[in-house]
């Protein structure tokens, strides 16, 4: 182990103490450039272009794993021009030993094909203006970090017009060595420090010939011992000083046959990744956008997380029918400012997770066991408050005596807050395409679309700011509203029992009966409050203080799919992969998603549905983001969506997607099925 860290630390040394060999001069050892596999590319199909890399005599670069050492190759694509990236062939590496470092890479000269989609739209006669920012380290004794802009153009023309170039048959070579993505994982068999991988259907005519991890495999870098038996092909590794990683993610196996040829098989996913550069929007589409966010917004009022809130500030309004028009004013624009300080304060934390490298979305907070028993708290004690077991009228006009200076406005501005907290686990149409814009522009744009969002949502109430007298088509405050004040506790205990539920599915029974407990003692510590102030304060503060340290400290639980007997298959990017050209229809949806449960139960639970799934010959595949799941993330950021329900249709016709509407109907359904299978 000491030995591996002076070497390595002298290898990422080595450049510095080198004079000759400064960062400057890595074009002396390596050479970038971009080929095109055919000399035209046509409007609305799929093309192969290469990012060819030549390296010096002893001169070396890394795969997708580098190994003890190194540094995998990074590539970002300028999205521009019309060009969307499909997907990136990284082909088989080789072993490189270097006293007790192992890395993983390529020497002489590597082609990475990259999978390309032209737009439909794109004209015949245009040239296509490709463009790749790419890094790499290239290493000899010594490793120096290769940064290029590569750039390729290459016309549009008919399909006539596509020929071969001379680089065809060095792609056709390379894409031999690309591993084939196998969708079943082999077995893992424990055994003590060792780790055993039996691959069942193992080629009878086939030779092992190596093996290559991927770099959170769970196992190190050393070879495996091979052995066959009439089961299959038996490989025998060293676990890794790491936590045991997912069963799904585990290297790139490698045979030969009798001829010599090799061939590759990839178990899991490897985890690299590349990176798209969003094209820049033009004003008419921000302008669109910034509608289809506003849009989006004000739907929100209609879609059922919002609605216990909403019911609140009817109340609020219906107390101020008969006060000041200033006073209308003032409460209502509070009410304002709390969503839109709100959604910003979102757009805010989104942006700088995005920049720290973390992957989220909409609606991530309820993917936290602590943030929803903290909001099942909240509600339950709103409800309490609503029953009239205490009172601190929050969202009256008076809102204490403290504050009547203030003409209740705090309460106004935290009502907002909480509208914008109960409605994340919504995606309204219009909403999600207006985000997915949103997180893929400049931040001045994120944080515009963020407030067009929070406009629309207020927008009924700013209605009421603007023209106060207009509250006076309500009615008049009574007694009936003490009833209604009450009837208005149930909607929240029903978010409640939902959020339980919810919290069930992330933490498991335990954590949701802790939660219980804990209302019953908030509960108690309420009813205590009226004589007995200071130990209420502090039975609430055992409650939360404990509860939370029970449930962030709790097993995570695994979240099953709820699909139903064989019907879905769980979301994997090596299933979706190995399905590739066939029809697939793909569901992103959460237990905290309301508008996905709806969808399931209403639409995709139809007997005529799934029966329509069967004539049509449609796998199902099912995305669960209850909690976070990193390969659902990226998924999502593919078709710049951040939030789900989100539904994908592939057919041979349409190899990468056609997207449907959030909100579906059984016949909307069906004709979009139909019209992809006819």
């Amino acid at each position: 182990m000491f030995k591996k860290l002076v070497l390595t630390i002298l290898t990422c040394a080595a450049p510095l103490a080198s004079a000759e060999k400064d960062f400057s001069s890595w074009r002396k050892f390596s050479q970038g450039e971009l080929i095109s596999e055919t000399t035209a590319l046509t409007p609305g199909a799929t093309a192969t272009v290469g990012l060819r890399i030549r390296l010096a005599p002893k001169w070396h670069t890394y795969w997708v794993n580098p190994g003890d050492s190194g540094t995998a190759i990074r590539l970002n694509f300028d999205n521009s021009h019309g060009l969307r990236v499909v997907r990136v062939m990284m082909p088989i590496p080789k072993r490189f030993e270097t006293g007790p470092l192992i890395s993983f890479g390529y020497d002489k000269e590597v082609i990475i094909p990259i999978e390309l989609d032209v737009d439909k739209d794109a004209k015949i006669g245009d040239t296509a203006h490709i463009q790749v920012d790419a890094e790499w380290l290239v290493c000899e004794d010594v490793c120096i970090p290769a940064i290029d802009t590569l750039k390729l153009d290459v016309p549009i023309g008919r399909l006539e017009d596509v020929k071969p170039t001379d680089h065809f048959n060095a792609f056709q070579k390379v894409r031999a060595r690309v591993p084939q993505v196998r969708a079943s994982a082999p077995q893992y068999i424990a055994d003590g420090e060792n780790m055993a991988l039996m691959v069942k259907d193992w080629p009878a005519d086939r030779d092992f010939a190596e093996f290559f991890p991927f770099k959170n495999s769970g196992v190190t870098n050393e070879a495996p011992v091979v052995s066959t038996s009439a089961e299959g092909l038996l490989l025998k590794l060293h676990k890794a000083n790491v936590p045991q990683a997912k069963a799904d993610r585990t290297g790139v196996l490698v045979m030969r046959n009798k001829s010599g040829q090799v061939e590759a098989w990839q178990f899991g996913d490897s985890g690299w990744s590349f990176e798209q550069s969003k094209p820049k929007a033009s004003l008419a589409d921000l302008w669109w956008m910034l509608l289809s966010a506003f849009v989006g917004g004000l739907i929100l009022n209609l879609m059922p997380c919002v609605f216990p809130i909403l019911s609140i500030k009817l109340l609020s309004l219906l107390k101020l029918a008969e006060k000041h028009p200033d006073e209308v004013r003032s409460n209502n624009f509070a009410y304002v400012a709390g969503v839109l300080v709100s959604f910003v304060l979102i757009a805010l934390l989104l942006s700088g997770l995005r920049s720290a490298g973390t992957l989220v979305g909409w609606g991530f907070q309820l993917q936290s066991p602590v943030f929803l028993s903290l909001l099942s708290w909240l509600f339950f004690v709103l409800a309490l408050n609503l029953l009239g077991l205490f009172e601190l009228d929050i969202f009256d006009a008076g809102f204490g005596q403290k504050l009547t200076r203030l003409g209740g406005l705090p309460g106004s501005f935290f009502t907002g807050v909480l509208a914008v907290v109960v409605a994340s686990p919504c995606t309204a149409p219009f909403m999600g395409v207006a985000l997915g814009f949103g997180l893929s522009q400049p931040t001045y744009v994120l944080f515009a679309v963020f407030a067009c969002l929070g406009l629309g949502l207020a927008f009924p109430y700013l209605v009421f700011a603007i023209f106060p007298s207009w509250i006076r088509i309500l009615p008049k405050p009574g007694m009936w509203m003490m009833r209604l004040k009450q009837a208005m506790a149930f909607p929240l205990l029903l978010t409640l029992v939902w959020l339980l539920w919810v919290l069930g599915q992330v933490r498991g029974p335990n954590a949701v009966a802790f939660v219980l407990a804990g209302c019953v003692t908030l509960g108690f510590a309420f009813w205590l409050s009226a004589w007995r102030r200071l130990i209420a304060a502090l039975i609430a503060a055992i409650t939360v203080v404990g509860g939370l340290t029970y449930i962030y400290r709790a097993e995570r639980r695994a979240v099953s799919v709820d699909a139903g007997p064989d019907i879905w298959q769980p979301y994997s990017p090596a299933l979706l992969e190995s399905l590739r050209g066939k029809n697939v229809f793909v569901n992103m949806t959460a237990d905290w998603c309301l508008t996905c449960k709806v969808n399931e139960r209403l639409v995709f639970s139809d007997p005529e549905v799934v029966g329509l799934f069967e004539k049509k010959n449609i796998v199902l595949i099912k995305g669960d983001w209850t909690q976070r799941n990193e390969e659902i993330t990226l998924f999502l950021n593919r078709y710049e969506r951040v939030g789900v329900p989100f539904y994908v249709l592939y057919s041979p016709q349409h190899p990468n997607g056609q997207v449907l509407p959030e909100v579906l109907t059984k016949s909307t359904f069906m004709d979009w099925i139909h019209k992809e299978f006819p």
